[in-house]
């Protein structure tokens, strides 16, 4: 089994900070975090962001529960959605 540093420190943050009730509420906050992996199809490197959104427990927080999205796919979209206009 691979292991991910930046998912592990990330649960490990996750929890510690969801452990403690005068930080957060249950199942409350959100947190994330930005690294690198190996694509599996191209075997290149790619910026990865893992996000804890809301609705999970932080302080039981598991890597199944992070969405993983390529940061490359992510600053993309500026050029399809630039914004709302300004009001």
């Amino acid at each position: 089994m691979m292991t991910n540093t930046t998912v592990d420190e990330l649960i490990g943050r996750s929890n510690r900070l969801g452990a403690e009730p005068k930080n957060t509420n249950y199942a409350g906050g959100n947190t994330s975090a930005k690294g690198r992996e190996v694509d599996p199809v191209t075997g290149e490197a790619v910026e990865l962001v893992w996000v804890k959104g809301s609705g999970g427990d932080l302080g039981t927080l598991k890597p199944g529960g992070l969405a993983v999205l390529r940061l490359d796919r992510l600053r993309s979209l500026v050029g399809v959605y630039p914004g709302l206009p300004p009001v």
